[in-house]
């Protein structure tokens, strides 16, 4: 019975509730400074993977590329003011083709059966891997570009398999009149992007878990 008597003792002695203020709602962020849309012209990306593990000798090094990267560089002044929105379809990535292996030398000079190559892509477009079906375009954002001409870094928002995570990459710059290109080398691990590396045999052969990633790109004021 008290409980429900209280609420009329504190009304009958004027100590009723304040009443209840609702929260500002909070300041409109600034919009986005205008920026000048530089089209990506042309592009290649490569991604070059090592194998490990005791019986890695039965194994390959495989040279992932692609030529299909596209999207917008959003060009402000300074240059470290500006972004990009870049995206990747999945199925552009070839693993292992001749001439790429040829031409890269080294530790991929020796080519790569057929069939070891479609296992290989299929692999890395499962579900285990780039998760393709569940998300079919790789896309690459700027969250921010520091540093200064010949020194530039950005910090590259990656969203594939429904997730996002974020790396550093070094960049290297060169604008002339309405052509810019672009190029960035890095190395990074499975971790970094939220992967597993590949294991067959209880991990007896291995995909190593650092791998190296080119990118290259060209692109054309208000193409």
């Amino acid at each position: 019975m008290r409980q429900f008597l209280l609420p009329f003792v504190l009304l009958a002695a004027g100590c009723a509730a304040p009443p209840q203020v609702p929260p500002a709602a909070p300041a409109p962020s600034a919009p986005a400074a205008p920026f000048e849309a530089w089209k990506i012209t042309a592009s290649h990306l490569e991604v070059r993977v090592y194998r490990d593990g005791p019986m890695q000798k039965l194994g390959h090094n495989h040279l992932i590329a692609s030529d299909a990267l596209e999207g917008v560089i959003q060009m402000r002044e300074p240059l470290t003011r500006s972004g990009f929105d870049l995206r990747l379809p999945l199925e552009s990535l070839t693993v292992d083709d001749a001439e790429a292996r040829s031409r890269a030398g080294g530790d991929f000079a020796g080519p790569v059966p057929p069939k070891d190559r479609e296992a290989t892509r299929r692999n890395m477009l499962g579900d285990a891997v780039l998760d393709a079906a569940r998300q079919a375009v790789l896309r690459l954002t700027a969250d921010e570009i520091s540093g200064k001409p010949g020194a530039y870094q950005a910090r590259v928002r990656i969203a594939m398999r429904g997730e996002q995570r974020v790396v550093a990459a070094p960049l290297s710059v060169d604008i002339e009149g309405d052509r810019l290109s672009a190029q960035a080398s890095l190395r990074l691990t499975h971790a970094d992007i939220g992967l597993v590396p590949f294991t067959v045999a209880l991990g007896a052969l291995r995909v190593r878990d650092d791998f190296e990633i080119d990118i290259r790109l060209e692109a054309r004021r208000g193409s």
